[in-house]
């Protein structure tokens, strides 16, 4: 039996669902709105979310990440009366396992969300290939974004697939892929690590095929490539995108084949090996713009990891610096240093454009600023670090950086009158009070959803209250918003 969690407005809706969802025998829980959905999210462990896009707090799509990030890492459900391209887009990049448009058929429902629990019961009884142990003692973190890379990792090191790592600078590709090397069979053969931006152009063909004596100028010996290195082992192509185009026809050819050969020569050669590749770059785009071949694309991502930018995962900060501090003083000759709240509150406050390697750098300038002193101290920092703290607790002190509502200044003020019946006869002071309040309110709330022009972003800032209570107020005294 499965937690769903059905997040819909409409009441029609839901019903419907819950009405179709309830003989597969699993319990179900619903929500009326965004902020309703995050708490349950946040204290219960679901299976799966059926998530309407256009809620009255929010946008379904845009707490889609938050979604992922639950301790439960339920699969979602997209289902929606206003489809597009870029909502699609963004659902899938968020690995959404669906987007469904409104009006669905309840036979599409029901099989999408057996599909999501099938795949999801696959993942927990998943385990390695017996002769396997997955070694993750070198990736450092916890959050739900970076064990869901971990599964992938695992997954790859029981195959013989290949794999394509990407995400911004700093964020270990290099590391993920010799991780998935030492839990494969692969291990007991050569990890190969080929820096393709780093490969001279007119030399890049001669070191990755090898080549005969007398090949070109220079060529005084016959050498061997890196790809017949990597036989039996895995060949790692960072930076693929920089490959040249002449060299990804080439390279093709061998990974179809895995025989290649060496410049100059004439007799063929062969190599078994495994391939894993790592970019920062977009190879999508660069197939579009004839940059990149999209059969050779297609080729080398069996299977994608992307991993996350540590600015997504703010809750593997303290465990990676403790890693890293410790294993740079003992790099260094030096004691384990410690560090207090203030100093960690230095690097969460930062958002680490440079990810891990970033904090690293930063750690070890830290550590070195005084080798004498058994902690380090937030101005043992980069200077552009200790900048952002500063003016990050500057934003937190003078509140919200929304601007304040700009009144017209033509405005004489709002007369509120009280009805004759609650002055002849004259009312108890208790009937009156609460009367002008909820007058005033809704004068307030009226005046409110002008200013803001009826984002609800905006009029909950100005108000100081959650945009769900805004919304509640806003139902009970029936005042317009534009959504």
């Amino acid at each position: 039996m499965a937690n769903i969690l059905i997040v819909d407005d409409d009441p029609l809706i839901r019903t419907l669902l819950i009405e179709s969802l309830t003989p597969l025998d699993h319990s179900l829980m619903v929500a009326e709105m965004l902020s309703e959905c995050l708490s349950i999210i946040s204290t219960g462990k679901f299976d799966l979310v059926l998530l309407d896009v256009n809620l009255p707090d929010g946008s379904g799509l845009d707490a889609l990440p938050d979604i992922r990030r639950a301790v439960s890492d339920p699969e979602v459900i997209i289902i929606t009366g206003e489809g597009d391209a870029a909502g699609a887009k963004m659902a899938i990049e968020h690995e959404a396992w669906d987007y469904i448009l409104k009006p669905f058929s309840l036979e599409k429902i029901i099989l999408s969300v057996e599909r999501a629990l099938e795949f999801r019961a696959s993942k927990q009884i998943f385990t390695p290939a017996p002769d396997s142990v997955f070694d993750r003692s070198n990736i450092i973190g916890t959050s739900p974004k970076l064990t869901a890379c971990l599964y992938q990792a695992i997954q790859c090191a029981g195959s013989d697939a290949n794999v394509l790592i990407t995400g911004p600078t700093g964020t270990g590709k290099e590391l993920f892929a010799g991780t998935i090397h030492q839990s494969s069979r692969q291990k007991k053969h050569n990890f190969i690590v080929v820096d393709c931006a780093a490969l001279p152009e007119q030399l890049v063909e001669s070191v990755l095929f090898g080549n005969v004596k007398g090949a070109y100028t220079g060529a005084d010996a016959a050498r061997e490539g890196l790809v017949k290195k990597a036989d039996d082992g895995t060949l790692f192509l960072d930076e693929i995108g920089e490959l040249p185009l002449s060299i990804q026809k080439k390279f093709l050819r061998v990974l179809q084949e895995r025989r290649f050969k060496p410049v100059g020569g004439t007799d063929e050669i062969s190599s078994n090996f495994r391939l894993i590749s790592a970019t920062n770059r977009d190879l999508d785009l660069m197939a579009e713009n004839n940059e990149f071949r999209s059969d050779l694309l297609f080729r080398i991502r069996t299977i994608h990891i992307r991993l996350p930018s540590l600015k997504e995962c703010p809750e593997d900060i303290k465990p990676l610096s403790l890693h890293y501090i410790h294993s740079l003083c003992t790099h260094h000759g030096l004691e384990t240093k410690g560090f207090g709240p203030e100093f960690l509150d230095a690097l969460e406050s930062y958002d680490w454009p440079g990810n891990t390697r970033e904090l690293i750098s930063s750690l070890e300038q830290a550590i070195l600023a005084n080798v004498d002193s058994s902690m380090i101290y937030p101005n043992f920092l980069p200077p552009h670090i200790r900048l952002h703290q500063i003016q990050s607790s500057f934003k937190i002190q003078t509140g919200s950086s929304i601007p304040a509502p700009n009144f017209n200044p033509d405005d004489t003020g709002v007369t509120l009158s009280l009805p004759r019946e609650l002055l002849d006869p004259i009312a108890p002071l208790k009937q009156v009070k609460t009367y002008a309040a909820g007058e005033t309110e809704k004068l307030y709330l009226s005046r409110l959803m002008t200013v803001s022009k009826g984002n609800m972003e905006k009029a909950s800032a100005f108000a100081g209250i959650s945009k769900s209570r805004l919304y509640s107020l806003l139902k009970t005294y029936k005042t317009g918003v534009n959504e």
